[in-house]
Formats: C-alpha cells, structure tokens, sequence
C-alpha cells in the first residue's frame, strides 16, 4: 500500500529541533523532514548522513505519543533497510520520508514490514503466495526477531497451519519457536493435539497441551495466549480455547537464537512438513474475545489462497 500513497508535504515548514545522532565527524549533517500517513507533519530531524535509517527512525519515534516501539521509514513509497546508513539510502539534506506505525505484532512476510528485506529461508521452504512452504522438517523461515515476553504484559503467539505430517511425539511440531534447552517459548504440534512451551525458574517448560482433531490435510488455527491477570497461559485451536495452565516463577529467555518459524532454532529436526501462514507474535497479547472471528476468517483466507493457486480448469486442459 506504501506505493499508493505519494510523499505530499504542505509547504509551511516546521523548525527543525535539535536532535542529532552520533556520527563521524566528517560527514555533514542533514535535515530529513517525516510526516505520518495521515498527513502529520513531525518536526524534522537533524542528523548525519552516516548514521543509519535505525538512528533516524528512532529520533521520529521518540517525537509519537507513546513511543511505539516498531516505526518503519518510507521513501516514495519503499520501505528503508534499518541497517543502511542515511546517505547509502539517498536521503539528502530536506528530504521527505513518511513515518509508519506498525501495530505491536510481528508477522511474518516474504519481504519483512520493517526492514524492507527477504526474509531468510533454510532448508526446503519457498513461498507460494503468502503461504511458507516447508517440504522437509529441517526448512523454516528465519526472520531475525529476538521476542522475550514480559510476565508483566500480555502475550500471545498465532498461527494458520496445514500439516502434510502429522509429528509423532508432542515435542516435534514445531511451528513458531524462540526454544532452547531449559529456556524460552514455543507453539508446536505432535502427539495428541496442540502444544507449547513457555519456560519459567519455577515452572519449567510449563508444557501444556490441548487435543485437536482432524490434524493433517486441513488448515487449523493455532493460538497460545499468556495473560498476565491471571498469570496462566491457554492455547486455542480454531478459535476454542482449553484450560488454562498457572505460570509461576520469571520467565527464562533462550539467548542464543532468534525465533524461527517452521522449526526450532536449537534442535533443527523438530519441524513440520505443510504449509504457515500469518505466523504472528503478539508481545501485548491480543484480544481473545476476538479469536473465534479471527480464527474462523484466517482458515477461510488459507482455503482462499489454494484455490488462487490451482489451475483453471480451461488452463489445465490445454497443457
């Protein structure tokens, strides 16, 4: 949607203030004036032309009721690589960028919402449309998030899944992971149904299970939902939530991996073999009186998608 909306900047100019990041000396400073999609001006931004986009994204952001902690930056309408410097990006001196707020979720893309980038993919997965192929349980989708929840917030985790394999053990499926030895968070499959980990110095893994039918050759939506009123994590399978499970104890971060979709990023045979869309972390939780609803149109949406990718019936019989 970046595309459709064209970089229009009113011609009364704010001040700019002084806000500057460190940089090398020899480099001139620029000023690069931000504006929301709404048509918001911010005030600009001073800054040199070798930091990076990460810099100056962080400077507008500090301006947004709020701080969000996500802000991509547009430039006619393409999003810039946080790890470019400003000038490797062509922004010169009074140019003009747009200021995005991402909602506070991580999705999973082809070409990532904040980066601008591809997102990595190991082993066997491609993408067809977006849907994240996986042909063998080593394959995933590495899209570089670090997510450790706050036992303090809200926490979820979702995803569509279709599964060509059904995982033997309860441990094997994974489907959204930032696991470890004695560490981290995790939505998987196997066994009798739906599973996850969420690892505390109390509790352990604090493994929890809830029974799903119909498991391979049709799309289901998986959910785990932390919240922290009641401290207790439930998981959802196509919108039903089980019983909910007490967590006790500060939770144990997996520090040497980031999340990788479609498989673990400690032991790399625990995969799926299917198909994951719209694999989704919500550091702030989400809704779950909204679950059936999002579940049901989620399904629908995958269902959708397969039917794009067949061939018509006329298509066919001509080859």
């Amino acid at each position: 949607f970046l595309a459709q909306r064209p970089v229009s900047v009113s011609q009364r100019r704010k001040r700019p203030v002084a806000m500057e990041a460190k940089a090398k000396a020899s480099s001139p400073p620029l000023t690069i004036r931000g504006q929301k999609l709404s048509g918001e001006e911010l005030e600009p931004v001073i800054i040199s032309g070798s930091s990076t986009v990460q810099q100056l994204s962080d400077l507008f952001r500090q301006q947004l009721v709020g701080a969000p902690c996500r802000v991509t930056l547009a430039l006619h309408g393409q999003a810039l690589s946080m790890d470019d410097t400003v000038e490797s990006c062509r922004l010169t001196d009074g140019a003009d960028v747009h200021v995005i707020i991402r909602p506070d979720a991580w999705t999973l893309r082809e070409v990532d919402m904040d980066t601008g980038l591809r997102v990595v993919l190991e082993g066997d997965a491609c993408w067809e449309g977006e849907t994240l192929l996986l042909r063998h349980e080593t394959a995933c989708a590495s899209p570089g998030w670090d997510i450790c929840p706050d036992l303090d917030s809200d926490f979820a985790v979702e995803a569509t899944v279709k599964l060509d394999e059904w995982p033997g053990p309860d441990w094997q499926g994974t489907v959204v992971s930032q696991h470890g030895s004695g560490t981290g968070w995790e939505l998987r499959c196997g066994g009798p149904g739906v599973n996850c980990v969420f690892t505390t110095s109390r509790g352990g893994h604090n493994e929890h299970m809830l029974p799903l039918k119909g498991k391979v050759g049709k799309w289901h939506h998986l959910c785990m939902v932390y919240e922290k009123s009641t401290r207790s994590i439930t998981l959802y399978a196509d919108g039903v939530g089980g019983e909910p499970k007490k967590i006790e104890g500060k939770f144990k971060p997996h520090t040497r991996g980031g999340v990788e979709i479609g498989r673990n990023p400690a032991w790399h045979d625990r995969g799926i073999v299917g198909r994951i869309r719209n694999a989704t972390v919500w550091p702030q939780g989400l809704n779950t009186k909204d679950l059936p609803f999002l579940a049901a149109e989620q399904v629908a949406q995958a269902e959708a998608s397969e039917l794009d990718l067949k061939p018509t019936s006329a298509a066919a019989s001509s080859g």
